[in-house]
């Protein structure tokens, strides 16, 4: 099958997934919430359908797996399964298990993502992407969401040694605004201000939070 096909149909799945999404953007903001907090939504419906596509083009479709032409389209559950079996076989595959954290996380199945994540850092254990995997995956896995402990020490391991990492900045001044570090969150998102698009509503989103942090810092309510 063409990488073609796997694109069109990524395509139609980020039409289906902003279709979704759209709806409870708008009911978190009528009940009051930040739209900071809705950013990540948004990059779901572009990146989720393009992890899709990478986890075909990864692990390939039934047809190269078995030499014979499948009876129909290989499913998300059975190319994680392909996967999981390339990764048993190949531990060290950090692509491979980063990929595996992705799809696991579009399903919202956070812990398995968790553990997918954790597989690329028993492989390398600086692997940037790995580390902000599995701070985001374990936070999605908390019932309070909170990022604390290892997840924590992760993200700023991420930030040392990729200081231009946005999703890194994002999460950690997230961490520090829970932890009521509001100069620090507001200084964490100064420094990935001008790496987004000023125009962009990420950058607007980022800038409403460091308002918000700088408020809290004085003690306005």
């Amino acid at each position: 099958m063409s990488t073609a096909f796997y694109v069109t149909a990524a395509a139609m799945l980020a039409v289906a997934l902003a279709l979704l999404l759209v709806p409870l953007v708008r009911h978190g903001r009528q009940h009051g919430r930040s739209r900071a907090m809705f950013a990540v939504a948004a990059v779901l419906a572009v990146v989720l359908p393009l992890g899709s596509v990478g986890l075909y083009t990864l692990v390939g479709t039934p047809s190269t797996l078995n030499g014979v032409a499948p009876p129909q389209e290989m499913t998300v559950a059975q190319a994680v399964d392909a996967l999981q079996a390339r990764l048993k076989a190949n531990p060290g595959d950090i692509e491979g298990w980063l990929m595996l954290g992705q799809t696991y996380t579009m399903v919202k199945q956070p812990a398995a993502a968790r553990d997918a994540y954790d597989g690329a850092l028993k492989a390398d254990a600086t692997n940037v992407p790995a580390m902000v995997g599995w701070a985001e995956a374990d936070s999605m896995a908390r019932d309070d969401h909170r990022i604390d402990g290892r997840a924590l020490t992760l993200l700023q391991q991420a930030v040392a040694a990729q200081p231009d990492s946005q999703k890194a900045l994002w999460l950690l001044g997230i961490a520090q605004f829970q932890h009521a570090q509001y100069t620090d969150a507001a200084a964490t998102w100064r420094h990935l201000q001008p790496l987004l698009d000023p125009d962009s509503n990420v950058a607007h989103a980022v800038a409403q939070q460091i308002e918000l942090a700088d408020k809290r810092a004085a003690g306005t309510p």
